[in-house]
């Protein structure tokens, strides 16, 4: 089943990386569908790395989606603060910036150690250590997939 899943995967990544580079325009409803590809296998790549049970499974993944959309609220508002013309504002303006980038990156942190006690209420601290290192890994191997896809 293991074998299963890992080549479910594997087709996955390859079919949506080169849905993703294959096109040059791609529709709003592509995007969507291409993300929702990729989530499905985070989830089940992360399922299998940490090896949740099916009562964990159902428990966990609402937890986590509603995490992973306030991480999302907050790295959109710290965007523009990125994304300024240093040249175009007074010292002031960029020290004003640099603070509330500060006052975010606390948010962040705050938002992290509120959801590892959620975590902590439906896993064990051994399988929280291991999502964190699954995500990372996961992270890493799409983007693996989207380089060899652009050679």
């Amino acid at each position: 089943m293991k074998l299963t899943k890992l080549l479910f995967l594997f087709f996955l990544f390859t079919g949506s990386v080169a849905v993703a580079h294959g096109q040059n325009k791609e529709t709003p409803e592509e995007r969507k569908a291409r993300i929702e590809k990729i989530e499905t296998a985070k989830i089940a790549f992360i399922t299998d790395k940490i090896n949740l049970s099916g009562d964990q499974a159902q428990r966990f993944w609402p937890v986590y989606q509603e995490h992973d959309r306030k991480r999302n609220d907050l790295r959109q508002k710290s965007r523009p603060y990125k994304e300024q013309n240093l040249n175009a504002l007074t010292d002031e303006q960029i020290q004003a910036g640099l603070e509330a980038r500060l006052n975010i990156r606390q948010r962040e942190l705050d938002l992290e150690k509120e959801y590892m006690d959620k975590y902590l209420r439906i896993i064990s601290p051994r399988q929280l250590a291991l999502f964190y290192r699954a995500e990372r890994e996961f992270t890493k191997l799409l983007l693996e997939r989207l380089q060899t896809a652009k050679k």
